[in-house]
């Protein structure tokens, strides 16, 4: 597309008399043109994770979380967060600061602690963030 211009005609009024200045082009400002699916991909929710679970290996006390892999026809989660709740599932979350590009991630804990509560959060590109369902981890 070609620049477009404006005409449109100038005066100026000084002690009651009008004087025209003639025709002025001034030049429109590109506006940037986002169709209605990329205006709606960017600002729609990402889905939440799903399909949450837990390993746990007691030799090096590390907790590996998994959840389902992002669906090929998902266009808008970005990257995943790993949440901590707690002390109890009714506490709110805190979303670390980590990005998953997967679906797993994995943290130590000692047997015979409290229990964790995890939630993973889908991003999408505006930073909005999509809680999965709480996911207790418990060690014995």
């Amino acid at each position: 597309m070609g620049s477009m211009t404006h005409v449109m005609r100038m005066g100026v009024l000084s002690a009651g008399v009008v004087l025209t200045l003639g025709v002025v082009a001034a030049p429109v400002m590109a506006q940037p043109q986002r169709s209605f699916l990329a205006a709606q991909t960017q600002d729609a929710a990402a889905p939440a994770p799903t399909g949450l679970a837990y390993t746990y290996d007691i030799a090096s006390q590390t907790v590996t979380v998994t959840w389902d892999p992002k669906d090929p026809a998902d266009t808008i989660t970005r990257n995943y967060r790993p949440g901590s709740c707690g002390p109890t599932p009714q506490y709110p979350c805190f979303i670390a600061p980590q990005v998953i590009l997967g679906n797993s991630f994995s943290f130590k804990k000692a047997p015979n602690t409290a229990p964790a509560y995890v939630k993973i959060y889908a991003e999408n590109a505006i930073h909005q963030y999509t809680g999965s369902q709480i996911l207790t981890v418990t060690v014995d």
